[in-house]
């Protein structure tokens, strides 16, 4: 065994977010410093219960996302192993090159629970990889009291720094912890690293689903599954349309509700909505219904969407079209 010894961030400039910011997500970049390290350190950053890390030994680098015995997996990333307190991602490239973290939340004060989700950007394929996401229960509104973290030995000459920290609010805007008028980061998590074998993984669930009479979508069009229940008899649904509609939307792998209207139809612009809509609505006229299955490259993919969608949910919605409005040209 060997004494570590650890730096926390203590200043707003080191990465620690002021309690008057209500942050949702968590960025920052490690920059790793010498390749020649002696045995043992991390770097990451922290937030309650959890805590995001690069870990290096000294034949080994990992990405390491730790969190409470008693939280519950809700998903993870291809090649991420689950241990007795996390979850891990080896990794081969050169930690040299920096790597951006980012902690992610959202919360649901109904049914009193919180999840957390962890990514890591990957420089050598320059995509964002979802590590894990776990639930604990409490309601929280925002991420508890975020920051930095470093861990090494005493000789440890690989002694890693901060750079590029950032939080986002819940209403999406991005904020600088460490500089000023810098442009607010691009994060892409709909094409992400294991966009490709994630796709063919529901696509299997699904087949299996069907193959054993559990959905009736068995349709397809361009990526989604469909069971058309009413065509309708009014005008076709076009993507450029404000659709005024009844639906109920719950998650394929248990039919957990995550969102329905109720006595009331709701209006959204088609275009503004996720793929999967998008895809599926233009398939009935005025007055139809459809039951649509949306993997979830169609739909929020790796994002924290909602405390009730993890990432690399498969979505089911049935949906209703009261009434269609053109857009004004």
């Amino acid at each position: 065994m060997w004494a570590l010894l650890t730096d926390n961030a203590l200043g707003q400039n080191d990465g620690v977010v002021p309690d008057t910011i209500k942050a949702t997500s968590y960025l920052a970049t490690i920059v790793s410093g010498s390749q020649v390290m002696v045995k043992y350190s991390t770097a990451g950053l922290l937030s309650g219960p959890v805590k995001l890390e690069l870990v290096r030994h000294k034949k080994s680098t990992s990405i390491a996302f730790d969190f409470p015995k008693k939280a519950e997996i809700l998903a993870r990333g291809i090649g991420v192993k689950n241990y007795k307190y996390g979850q891990e991602f080896p990794i081969t490239s050169n930690p040299v090159a920096g790597y951006k973290l980012m902690l992610s939340m959202a919360s649901d004060s109904a049914e009193n629970f919180v999840i957390y989700s962890a990514y890591a950007y990957l420089p050598d394929i320059t995509k964002w990889k979802l590590i894990g996401t776990c639930k604990l229960p409490g309601y929280i509104s925002s991420l508890q009291k975020p920051g930095t973290n470093v861990a090494y030995t005493r000789k440890d000459t690989a002694r890693s720094s901060f750079k590029d920290i950032w939080v986002q609010r819940s209403n999406g805007s991005w904020k600088s912890l460490d500089q000023q008028n810098q442009p607010s980061p691009t994060i892409n998590l709909l094409s992400h690293a294991d966009s490709i074998p994630q796709i063919a993984e529901e696509y299997k669930v699904i087949e299996k689903a069907i193959a054993s009479g559990k959905t009736d979508a068995t349709q397809t069009h361009k990526g989604l599954y469909y069971h058309i229940i009413n065509e309708g008899i009014g005008k076709m649904v076009q993507v450029t349309d404000t659709v005024k509609i009844f639906y109920k939307g719950y998650l394929f792998s248990d039919g957990t509700i995550f969102d329905q209207t109720k006595d009331s139809p709701r209006s959204f612009p088609l275009n503004r909505l996720i793929q999967g809509w998008q895809i599926g609505l233009p398939l009935l006229k005025e007055g139809g219904k459809i039951k649509l299955v949306i993997p979830s490259h169609l739909a929020y993919s790796i994002r924290t969407r909602s405390p009730k969608i993890p990432p690399n949910s498969t979505l089911v919605f049935e949906i209703e079209v009261v009434d269609t409005t053109s857009a004004v040209k």
